[in-house]
């Protein structure tokens, strides 16, 4: 029960991040295909989905990776396509043009087994005028009313949602500290957000009963 809230506090704030850049608000936009095609600065990797081996997740268009100790297991390749509305054989070619113009894609999950915390990656499509307009900082400010009535009205209690630079492998990144309790439980998330081409990248990490979201973001490294 403990883990699941845990994943569920974490993917709902993924959700509401989404909402507030894409302004898509609750509409499943999973897989729905944009005739727009990406804008690829020349000198910039090629759009591509992250790979996971053994205990490490690397993608190379976000610069991004991760290796977990034993006692974390990623989400297979079948679940994330699960994720993303995506059922049967496809073989890989077809999995990244279906989704390198979905207007959310989610690219990586993973959970401790002994504690119950977890890490999740998506990224969300930008539009031309999203992309001349962007400032994440001043977005995530403007969410977090929203966010904290969010959770307020699924019965989590002690609700603070706030701005900060989230520090990863020596970068800093805007984010949000959220912390919060349900029945008695103390939930602490981190998430952090950086733009890539026109993609949005939103990075959350949970953890609960104490707060492990500085370990967890120390597996992290970036490009």
């Amino acid at each position: 029960m403990k883990k699941f809230l845990c994943l569920f506090l974490a993917v709902v704030l993924l959700a509401s991040l989404c909402g507030c850049f894409g302004g898509n608000g609750t509409d499943d936009v999973r897989g729905d295909i944009s005739s727009e095609s990406s804008i690829q600065n020349e000198n910039e990797p090629e759009f591509s989905l992250g790979k996971t081996t053994s205990n490490t997740y690397n993608n190379d268009f976000l610069g991004i990776s991760c290796t977990l100790p034993t006692d974390w297991v990623f989400y297979t390749d079948e679940q994330i396509l699960e994720l993303n509305n995506i059922v049967g054989t496809i073989v890989d070619e077809d999995i990244v043009e279906r989704l390198k113009n979905a207007n959310i894609i989610y690219d990586m999950s993973a959970a401790n087994q002994t504690d119950g915390s977890n890490m999740n990656i998506n990224l969300e499509k930008l539009s031309a005028v999203q992309m001349i307009s962007l400032d994440i900082k001043q977005t995530l400010e403007a969410q977090i009313d929203t966010i904290k009535q969010a959770y307020e009205n699924m019965g989590y209690t002690d609700t603070n949602v706030e701005y900060q630079k989230i520090k990863v492998d020596g970068k800093e990144f805007d984010g949000l500290k959220l912390t919060a309790k349900f029945q008695g439980i103390d939930f602490y998330t981190n998430i952090f957000t950086f733009r890539k081409s026109n993609y949005l990248a939103n990075v959350s990490i949970c953890s609960l009963e104490t707060d492990k979201t500085d370990t967890i973001l120390s597996y992290f490294t970036i490009k």
